[in-house]
């Protein structure tokens, strides 16, 4: 990008193993974008690495060689940068919030580059029902400037899943399952591996998510029978896909929770992309709600979008 387009500011999400970067114009149109695999990990781990270097060596062709005092390119950033291990940690703001609220408790660490001033946004939390979000909140942020009248449960699909409640114009609640990681866990490192390989079944998918809030108590039982499936199965018996099965269990179990949790006229929405989001809008599909998957680069820039208007006053 050319000196003479300048990034009126930057947008950045920072996560845990990757980052992105925005150049953007004062109307919210994209001028560049790059990304990295530096994320909070790396840095950690790596003392030669520092939040600002990293961020300098992705931006720097969009800065200016030298800015009056006080005109600065504002760097709006969410994620793990606000983390403890991050750049400055950003404390939490406990529900229910407000996006207004998320953006006044931004952060502003000291940077030794003059051509930048950074504010970090801070996480999400939850006291009562214990449980923390630190990124996710930004895409909530996004979803509600998109959809100011949505009133009901957002589900971000993860290795961490999260489903927040909006309402009202504020994130009143959230929740998170550990649906992804089980999968993983189940597939690669029990018993269960040796039945789970690439195969698929929508059918027996379908069959496992309704299992799972028919018979909420069984879950463990619903488990083991994918590896029983295959032990017991007659000679030319169709057995169903252990992956199918197991993937439809765990989400299966996760969504039964939520749905116990709606009230009358509640939405769902969905955030995400690719096979995983799928999955969550076919188990949902199964219970009769329809939520089409959102592009959750597009919400995260909305979000920070909305943060840069308020951090800048």
């Amino acid at each position: 990008m050319e000196q003479k387009t300048l990034p009126s500011w930057i947008a950045v999400d920072w996560g845990t193993s990757n980052l992105r970067v925005w150049a953007m114009d004062d109307s919210a149109n994209i001028l560049a974008t790059q990304s990295s695999p530096l994320g909070m990990n790396a840095i950690a781990g790596d003392e030669k690495l520092s939040f600002e270097g990293v961020l300098i060596d992705l931006i720097d062709r969009w800065l200016p060689t030298d800015v009056p005092d006080g005109q600065a390119i504002p760097v709006v950033i969410c994620g793990m940068a606000g983390a403890k291990q991050g750049w400055r940690e950003a404390p939490y703001c406990e529900v229910p919030t407000a996006p207004a609220d998320l953006a006044m408790g931004a952060v502003r660490p000291d940077v030794a580059d003059p051509r930048i001033s950074v504010s970090i946004l801070p996480g999400l939390c939850q006291r009562g029902d214990a449980d923390v979000m630190r990124g996710e909140e930004t895409q909530l942020v996004g979803f509600m400037a998109l959809h100011p009248d949505f009133s009901g449960w957002v589900c971000l699909p993860g290795t961490h899943s999260k489903w927040a409640r909006l309402s009202d114009g504020q994130i009143t609640a959230f929740r998170t399952y550990m649906s992804g990681e089980v999968f993983a866990l189940l597939s690669q490192n029990s018993i269960l591996r040796h039945s789970v390989d690439e195969t698929w079944d929508d059918g027996a998918f379908a069959d496992a998510v309704l299992a799972a809030k028919a018979q909420p108590s069984g879950f463990l039982h619903s488990l083991f029978t994918v590896r029983a499936g295959a032990l017991v199965a007659k000679d030319g018996a169709v057995v169903p896909p252990g992956a199918s099965v197991l993937s439809g269990a765990v989400i299966g179990a996760e969504i039964a929770d939520v749905l116990g949790l709606l009230k009358a006229g509640d939405e769902i929405a969905l955030i995400g992309a690719g096979k995983l989001a799928s999955l969550y809008q076919a188990a949902l599909l199964v219970h009769h709600h329809k939520a089409v998957p959102m592009d959750g680069a597009a919400i995260t820039l909305a979000g920070l979008t909305r943060a840069h208007r308020v951090v800048i006053g």
